[in-house]
């Protein structure tokens, strides 16, 4: 579950966030203390549920609500807040629930208990990998820290392979460019590998590189990846796309002209 948690006040909003912890240990939390944050991560993530503020800054609770229908239809909405008066607007806009400050964790679970709109099943990836900016790759929640900055290149240039397979000299022409692929590059490319393969059975993936006649390639399937949603339409991952994609690899730009072109033509639609 997905919960969106929006509250300038940061004592109001810590004790939101730490009631949601309570009743919802499982739930991937995204928080925000303003509106345009609050936003730029309902275009991000797929939002399940949002707690909202009444009075926040630039807009109130009531207008992000209708901006996050417009990007979620089936989001609940929450409102937590100090003040009743705006009972009326909430269930205009067919509100989940609305919480009055200060908040508890009971409060808290029958809301979740209770929401409007079922929370559709969606199968957990452990593994998520974001492209658009800088490569991160992240498992269980937590970022993976690579040895080598060229094993998670070559991890990088996989990805961007989409599943189909590289070979070792290929990586070694991604990795030192035009330079002559002799014997001690040969044995570098394997310690890089090696690395890689030791970094990911460390935080225990064992799955991700896959090895075929021809090479090295990433297992899709297993992944959550912000690049392979955008390739399927995915709208929330499109939105998310800012004209960067692996900016710490030139190699890269060729995907970036690709996906300015999609971006292009999915808005002249």
């Amino acid at each position: 579950m997905n919960i969106l948690v929006v509250d300038d006040e940061y004592f109001a909003l810590e004790l939101l966030k730490s009631a949601l912890k309570e009743v919802a240990p499982g739930a991937i939390l995204h928080v925000s203390q303003d509106v345009e944050g609050a936003l730029r991560l309902a275009k991000e993530h797929p939002i399940d549920v949002a707690f909202l503020d009444i009075h926040l800054p630039e807009k109130n609770g009531i207008e992000l609500a209708t901006e996050l229908k417009k990007i979620h239809p089936k989001i609940n909405i929450v409102f937590a807040t100090g003040y009743a008066e705006y009972m009326k607007q909430g269930i205009d806009l067919r509100m989940s629930g609305y919480l009055l400050k200060p908040i508890t964790p009971e409060a808290v679970r029958t809301e979740l208990e209770n929401l409007r709109n079922p929370i559709e099943w969606r199968p957990e990836k452990r593994i998520r990998i974001l492209t658009f900016g800088n490569f991160d790759v992240f498992v269980d929640g937590v970022p993976v820290k690579f040895e080598r900055k060229r094993s998670k290149e070559i991890l990088a240039y996989l990805v961007d392979k989409r599943g189909t397979s590289a070979t070792y000299a290929e990586l070694a022409a991604v990795l030192w460019e035009d330079e002559d692929y002799d014997r001690t590059k040969q044995k570098n490319l394997q310690v890089y590998v090696a690395s890689l393969v030791k970094t990911l059975h460390g935080v225990d993936v064992k799955d991700l590189i896959l090895k075929d006649r021809h090479g090295l390639l990433v297992n899709t399937s297993i992944v959550d990846c912000d690049f392979y949603r955008f390739l399927e339409g995915d709208i929330r991952a499109i939105n998310s796309f800012t004209g960067q994609y692996m900016s710490a690899y030139s190699w890269a730009e060729f995907t970036v002209g690709y996906l300015d072109n999609q971006v292009k033509k999915h808005r002249s639609v």
